[in-house]
């Protein structure tokens, strides 16, 4: 019990420092901004990345447990920022790399937010139960009138009735 303390109050500390040191990245880039007068789209696409981490800690104190869908946003928009500031400069075979680097993280995050997948990974975790409602034709309502609920009493209701 003492470990699992522990262990909370140093995640907590290593959290509490990314924000700190993301703030402080937001506070000199805005600084240099300021001191070249003018803005580039590359602090802009930065600015984005540290929006993201400042998500990421957020939802992470919101749930209490890591986000797997903020990394690969990151992972994502860092890669778009990389081939928008070297474009030009970039080997042409360096670009398809990580283009379709950006494709192979699309593709996990759709896949990460499928409802299969999900329910597996929730599972896992314990977070979700088992006994997940199942829906037939692509509604819960078209399951609640035959699995008992609301519907499904009404219906009865009408039987009865007559």
């Amino acid at each position: 019990m003492a470990f699992a303390r522990a262990m909370t109050v140093i995640e907590r500390g290593v959290l509490a420092l990314v924000v700190v040191l993301t703030l402080a990245a937001i506070g000199l880039e805005m600084a240099a901004v300021y001191a070249q007068r003018t803005v580039a789209l590359a602090d802009i696409l930065l600015l984005f990345l540290y929006a993201e981490v400042l998500s990421m800690v957020k939802v992470y104190y919101a749930r209490e447990r890591s986000a797997f869908l903020y990394p690969i946003l990151i992972a994502m928009t860092a890669l778009s920022r990389l081939i928008v500031l070297q474009g030009k400069e970039m080997d042409p075979k360096s670009i398809l790399f990580e283009s379709v680097a950006i494709l192979i993280l699309a593709g996990a995050l759709v896949l990460m937010r499928s409802p299969v997948l999900r329910g597996l990974v929730d599972r896992g975790l314990g977070d979700r139960p088992t006994g997940a409602p199942h829906m037939r034709d692509g509604t819960p309502e078209a399951d609640r009138g035959a699995a008992g609920g609301p519907a499904a009493e009404s219906a009865a209701d009408a039987d009865g009735a007559r």
